[in-house]
């Protein structure tokens, strides 16, 4: 029996390996390519950029591959007929899962420790890292999109094409340091970056004024801006370690957001920052763990699918796993993103975030029984549930007979 499940876990680890690399590569690919283009990175950045976006690929990819893995191997034994050789030997179909519980209970924790640290740190150094070279994101942001708004600075551009750095057609609105919106339009206008003073530069010629007080344009010549570019890039709530998400739970103050807000600023709008800060920290923390659960539960119904559809085959058994896992994580993130949106009372909808990933523990422990004590035996479910509903009536029968005479 040892070595049975020693060959079942062997195989499904070796499956859970290499389903892992190849998923996590096609990932970490396509984080890169939208990198490139957004970003405009070099070549030399670009492959350190890569190496970065491993844990956040590998922790997406860790779920699927487990549920592949199990649909794979426990398909092979049943397409194999290593199942019915096993019941012919007298070995239990109960007995065949336990490996299957071992490898959910590997990928959960796998899955749990990317989330913890690694993800979060080299995703912000990631973020670091792409916007590092200011020049080269403003002018490759512009040429990819047309458009770049930075929402810490209130500022926003939008131009047709871009030569050089040289803008045509620039749109702007930004405020200033009073508080003051000011909306520019131009037939062109061009930007250069001063490194030494850390400032952007932008020049627009024959251009048109609009304030936001007085609302009525005014021709402007030529007129410069010169922005302050950011000295430090605050992180977001997925670039964030457990703990120090556990923290800003506790005290959303401590939030760069909320920190950066100025001085004078009403009481109302601190007390609204922290409310969509603990909103966001709370969705992505509940979001992390109860990925986190969801991978135990679905590593278990992709081996009582694999079993129960003979999914020997690479393509088969990635059909079966790819249903309960996409459904499973479209779900957690669709909940995911309305916690955030509930600032007034997070709390009373982080339920909805574990639900998915809790049926998926439910339904993994239900496709177990049936397929270890109903699927393979000679007795039919239907057959099994007539005759407990049946039971009453027989006791209320045999309690109904006369003494002395036999039934």
């Amino acid at each position: 029996m040892r070595i049975l499940h020693r060959y079942i876990l062997k195989e499904m680890l070796k499956s859970l390996a290499l389903s892992a690399a190849a998923v996590s590569g096609v990932f970490c690919f396509a984080m890169v390519l939208s990198a490139l283009q957004k970003q405009g990175l070099g070549p030399g950045s670009s492959l350190l950029y890569m190496a970065l976006s491993i844990p956040g690929a590998l922790y997406i990819a860790l779920p699927l591959s487990a549920v592949l893995a199990g649909t794979l191997v426990y398909g092979r034994l049943s397409a194999d007929n290593e199942e019915m050789a096993c019941r012919a030997s007298g070995i239990p179909p109960s007995s065949l899962f336990w490996p299957s519980i071992v490898l959910a209970l590997v990928a959960s924790a796998g899955t749990f420790a990317l989330a913890s640290y690694p993800v979060a740190e080299t995703k912000s150094m990631a973020k670091r890292l792409a916007l590092a070279d200011m020049e080269r994101l403003f002018f490759g942001s512009l040429t990819s999109s047309g458009r770049i708004s930075i929402k810490r600075y209130d500022f926003q551009i939008t131009v047709d094409r871009v030569e050089g750095n040289m803008l045509h057609g620039p749109a702007l609105k930004y405020r200033d340091k009073q508080g003051q919106q000011y909306y520019v339009y131009a037939p062109w206008g061009e930007v250069h970056f001063d490194q030494a003073d850390n400032k952007a530069v932008l020049t627009l010629w024959d251009s048109v004024i609009v304030d936001e007080a007085q609302k009525r344009p005014i021709r402007g010549g030529a007129h410069t801006i010169r922005m302050d570019m950011p000295t430090s890039i605050p992180r977001s709530e997925d670039e964030l370690s457990l703990w120090m998400l556990l923290a800003l739970e506790r005290d959303p103050g401590r939030d760069p957001r909320v920190m950066e807000l100025p001085a004078g600023a009403p009481e109302t709008t601190v007390q609204a920052r922290k409310a969509e800060v603990r909103a966001r920290v709370m969705a992505e923390l509940h979001g992390r763990l109860a990925t986190a659960v969801a991978c135990f539960g679905l590593v278990m119904i992709g081996a009582g699918l694999g079993m129960r559809f003979h999914s020997g085959n690479l393509l088969t058994a990635f059909g079966v796993a790819l249903v309960p896992w996409l459904s499973s994580t479209l779900m957690t993130m669709l909940f995911v993103k309305a916690v955030m949106r509930a600032t007034g009372n997070p709390e009373d909808k982080t339920w909805l975030i574990w639900l998915p990933n809790i049926l998926a523990v439910v339904l993994g422990f239900a496709v177990l029984a049936y397929m270890s004590w109903f699927w393979s035996s000679p007795v039919s479910l239907a057959s099994r549930l007539r005759h407990a509903m049946a039971w009453p009536g027989r006791l209320l029968t045999g309690a109904a007979r006369p003494e002395g005479r036999s039934p």
